[in-house]
């Protein structure tokens, strides 16, 4: 019973830390096309690539900002232009206006 019972502990313990390394995976995505539209009020921003598939994605309090200069930009004064826009588990980290 003892075995049993080490053994099913030894799994969840595995598991979780499975979990655990998946969330913090470090994969980044890229997409490129427009930025279609920012919804203030849920975070949201939706990029259109160029086959027009859209793409949902949320803004967080670290998402960098910047326009085609490199300067910090606002994102809603990037809707209509093509930019450029790195996430991780379908949250922004940058999103940069390309040329």
């Amino acid at each position: 019973m003892r075995t049993m019972m080490k053994s099913v502990s030894l799994i969840v313990v595995l598991a979780l830390s499975a979990g655990a390394a998946a969330a913090g995976c470090g994969v980044k995505d890229t997409h490129e096309g427009t930025l279609k539209s920012v919804d203030a009020e849920s975070n949201m921003v939706v990029i259109v690539g160029e086959g027009g598939e859209e793409v949902k994605l949320t803004l967080t309090t670290k998402t960098e900002v910047t326009d085609s200069e490199g300067k910090e930009a606002k994102v809603s004064a990037l809707v209509g232009k093509q930019v450029k826009v790195v996430s991780e588990h379908a949250q922004v980290d940058s999103i940069e206006q390309v040329a």
